[in-house]
This record gives structure tokens, sequence and C-alpha cells, in this order.
């Protein structure tokens, strides 16, 4: 779809209120937990005495418990009511919970602010399955490669700027209260986004909501499995969020480790990653022109391939320039980190930013025509408790990545290792996808 489409999209009372409470929700989910780290990394800020370190994974791990165990429920209550009032619904718990956050900030109470990450997860697993389902409903099939590539595009800097808003203000003099202040700002803004959307009639009003977590979630994975043409493209989706949460991972680690720098070096990193899925995520709308583009996927998967593998290559030729006074951060405790200007003036900074920017691309592109084939091919009759697997299986990939990252560590194997990995699993990924392309063009069934 051409530019001229997208910006009609961009006015219509059809995706307009969803893609700015997407990117509002998305903006807080990361302002908050990054800040809830700032404040304990940098701000002297306990909680029960737990190290920095530690914190990150524990509030990760909190978010991401809570939306797991409430997805398969969504996914019921989706189908049941009208999206759009449960899209309401969800964003007035969210000035709820951006309240309690505030209050937490205010009196610098760590049970608190867990408390509120929690409330986040499982105000996201109601949401994200929600916002699936009602895409096809609201838009015609031309329309939604369209709309799935400006929401996930467009989320990722949502989420670049949360989290670097979210790091640097909230150690600021009174950058607490400022971060409470924007965290309710910008929950009031979803909510009244939201209540411009048309309605979305429910698909199955007859169906009696299953209370039971655990069974729903186990029933809702074999209803899904039984189902391989949806199955198939949302395990490629949980692929992608295994990449993303392992390069969330490491890339800290691999910039402090491997290549000497401090943090401003990680600044530019989200930069350009942030930039490769946004153009990324626009290629794809403009080359799919509306139509089921799983070769779009292959060619990303190939892209990760060559982009993480050069980057495994590309870490040893960005090292620091020896300026006086270098020494290895691994090799003591009081080292002197490359700046993002050392960076830049090293001989391989060129390729190794074209290889995050490429990667970034790629994914991207890998992963947009994904959610349209799993989106177009639900029926609509459950559509949101067959995406809801979806969310199911995003969560456990993100957590078998966190699994693979400590187990690295654990057997003393250098962290940027990992990469080689990303790129042999995207290989293999390449080839299959471009076996379903080619058999679709063929007519066989997919």
């Amino acid at each position: 779809m051409s530019a001229k489409h997208a910006a009609t999209l961009l006015t219509s009372r059809r995706f307009l209120p969803l893609f700015v409470a997407q990117l509002a929700g998305a903006f807080n989910d990361q302002f908050l937990k990054l800040a809830l780290i700032a404040l304990v990394t940098w701000g002297g800020f306990k909680v029960f005495g737990m190290e920095p370190q530690v914190i990150g994974p524990i509030a990760g791990s909190i978010f991401t418990g809570f939306f797991f165990i409430f997805s398969a429920m969504a996914g019921q209550v989706a189908d049941k009511f009208d999206k759009a009032l449960v899209l309401l619904r969800v964003k007035q718990a969210e000035i709820f919970i951006m309240l309690v956050a505030a209050l937490g900030l205010v009196l610098q109470s760590p049970i608190i602010l867990l408390v509120t990450v929690a409330l986040m997860g499982a105000q996201s697993a109601f949401f994200s399955p929600t916002r699936n389902a009602v895409l096809p409903q609201w838009l015609s099939e031309k329309e939604l490669i369209s709309g799935n590539a400006l929401i996930s595009g467009f989320v990722s800097v949502a989420i670049t700027l949360g989290q670097a808003l979210g790091l640097f203000l909230v150690v600021k003099a009174g950058g607490q209260q400022m971060v409470a202040v924007i965290l309710v700002v910008m929950a009031i803004v979803g909510w009244l986004a939201i209540r411009q959307a048309p309605p979305a009639p429910a698909s199955d009003p007859d169906i009696k909501i299953d209370y039971t977590l655990v069974v729903q979630i186990v029933k809702t994975f074999l209803f899904a499995w039984k189902r391989p043409a949806v199955f198939r493209p949302m395990l490629g989706t949980a692929w992608y969020y295994w990449l993303s949460a392992a390069v969330l991972i490491l890339m800290p680690a691999f910039i402090l480790t491997v290549l000497h720098y401090d943090q401003s070096v990680m600044i530019v990193v989200m930069i350009l990653f942030t930039l490769g899925a946004l153009a990324g995520a626009m290629s794809c709308m403009l080359f799919a022109k509306g139509k089921e583009a799983i070769g779009l996927s292959a060619l990303g998967a190939l892209g990760i391939a060559a982009f993480t593998l050069d980057l495994f290559f590309q870490g040893q030729n960005v090292t620091p320039l020896m300026f006086e006074g270098y020494v290895p951060a691994s090799e003591t405790s009081r080292a002197v980190l490359g700046s993002s200007k050392d960076f830049l003036a090293t001989p391989g900074a060129k390729r190794f930013m074209l290889a995050l920017f490429g990667a970034a691309f790629s994914a991207a592109l890998f992963v947009v025509p994904l959610n349209v084939l799993a989106q177009r091919r639900a029926e609509p009759l459950h559509r949101a408790r067959l995406l809801a697997a979806g969310a199911l299986l995003l969560n456990l990939s993100t957590t078998l990545s966190q699994l693979m990252i400590a187990t690295m560590g654990k057997l003393d194997i250098p962290m940027h290792y990992a990469y080689v990995q990303i790129s042999l699993f995207s290989l293999v990924i390449a080839a299959y996808a471009f076996y379903r392309a080619r058999a679709s063009k063929k007519g066989i069934d997919l």
C-alpha cells in the first residue's frame, strides 16, 4: 500500500484510536519497568535487598508471568464481548494502575511498584489478543498488512522512547514525580483515544468464561494446535520474540565485556534498532501490497542470519582505540570504558552499525507478514481465543530465551556466541519460509 493509503489509514476512526492507544500502552510498559530498574541501579532504591542485576529479570518475569496467566482467559473475554468495549475497559484499568504506580514512586515503596508491574502484565494480557482480533474486524484484508506494519514499526519507537526516558529521567532531581505524572497522562491519552473507536460486535457472545486459568491455558494451546495454518505463523512470531529477548539481554553485556564501552553506546544501539525496525515495517507495508507476503518473511529470516553473524565477527573491529588510560573492562573493576565518541572513531563502526540496522530491519520484515497470516486465517467465531495462544507462545519463547542466556553464563560460554546460534536458527527458519512461499504460489494448502 502506498504512503498516501497509509496516511488515509492513520486518519481513519477504524485504526487511529487503536494505534494511539497501542503506542501509549507500549510506552508506559517500558517507561515503568525501566524507571524501576534505574532507581535500583543508579538511584539507591532498595527492593528487598536485591542487587541491581537481579531486579531487572525479576521485574520482567513478574510482568510476563501475569501476562501468561491471564492471556487464555483474555481471549475468551474478547470473543464474548464487544472488542471495542473490552479495549475501553482495559484502558480505564490502566489509568487506575498508573495512579497506583505514581503512589509507589512518591512513597518510594518497592512493594507497590512490583504490584504495579504485575497489574500491567495482566492488563497487557487482555489488550494483546483483543487488539489482534479486532484488526481484521475493523480493517479490510488489503489494509491488514499496512495496519500491522504501522503498529509494529511505531511501537518500536514508543518502546525505545519509554526505555530511554525511564532510564534517565527518574534519577534526576524531581524525576520520580515527573515519571509519575507522565505515566498517568499517557494512560489517559490511551483511554481518550480508544473512546473514539467504532463498535466491534462480539463474535461468540454465548461462550462461557472458564476461570480455571491453568486448565484454560492448556485448552487454548490444544485449540490452536489443531489449526496448523494459524499455529505455524504464531510459532514464527514467537521465535521473533525469542530473538528480541536474546538481543535485549545480550546487548548490554556485549557492549561492556566484549566491546568495552559505556552506556552511551547502548543508546546508539537502541536508536539504530528502532530506526531499523521502523524502516523494515514500512518497507513491508510498501512491498506486500496488501497480500500475504510469506516471501518477505523468508527474506527477513535470511537477513537476520546474515546480519547477526556479521555482528559476531565485527565485534573485534569496534573495540576502543587504545586511548590513553584504556583498560579492558573484563580485566579490572576500575576499567576505563570507551564512549560513543570512541566507538564512532573505530574503523569498523560503520559496518557494525549497518549490521545492527540490518538485523532490526530484517526482523520487522520477518514478523509483520506472520502477524497478518495468523489474523487472516483465524476463524472469526473464535479469533481472539486462537490469537491468545500466540500471546502464550511469545511469553514462553521470551522465558526460554532468558533461560538460554542464563545457562550460557553458568557454563562460562561467551555470551556473544548466542549471535551465532541466532544466525543458524534463522537460516533454518528462512529455508522453511522459502519452502512455504513456494508451496503457496503453487496453490498448495499451507
